[in-house]
């Protein structure tokens, strides 16, 4: 059984734009705002689905020890999202992320994304092909958004906890 976490605001733990390591930036969006180890490129792609095709925006930034940094966000119709939606939207979007790695699931924990009194569903992933892990995920759905935050590659720690941490809703 998958336990729940909850990752609140690290901001008690020094979460601060301050405490970056150097070269990194702050990229604030509609609705996020997230560390990277190097400014992003930005890419706009469509995905297939079973009901048409989602619009997906990537932010995608190069880190060390040959690791890719990625966040992307999607929005689904607001006929096509119910509160009972959720877990089989994030199952599908885990599903998808095995796949596309060519991985296998290594770990799946259920966590959610606090903004204030707001709790979003969330999950996060490990996925390891051949013994060593070559992604590390957090996908959350924020309202009708779907936003996955991403760390390819096997990165030192620190900056994949850097980058995964610093994951904020913005108004």
């Amino acid at each position: 059984m998958m336990e729940l976490i909850c990752l609140a605001v690290p901001l008690l733990l020094g979460g601060g734009a301050d405490d970056l390591p150097p070269d990194w930036v702050v990229v604030a969006r509609d609705g996020f705002k997230i560390s990277m180890p190097a400014k992003p490129t930005e890419k706009k792609q469509q995905v297939k689905v079973a009901k048409g095709h989602l619009n997906v925006s990537l932010l995608i930034a190069e880190g060390r020890k040959d690791a890719t940094f990625v966040l992307s966000h999607c929005d689904y119709a607001a006929t096509e999202v119910k509160r009972a939606d959720l877990e089989r939207r994030l199952d599908q979007a885990r599903d998808g992320a095995v796949e596309n790695s060519g991985g296998k699931l290594r770990k799946e924990q259920l966590i959610e994304l606090i903004d204030g009194d707001k709790r979003h569903p969330g999950r996060d992933l490990l996925i390891d092909k051949n013994g060593e892990v070559i992604a590390r995920i957090r996908i959350y759905v924020v309202e009708r958004r779907l936003y996955q935050v991403m760390v390819l590659g096997n990165p030192p720690a620190k900056d994949a906890n850097t980058f995964m941490d610093s994951f904020r809703l913005n108004k």
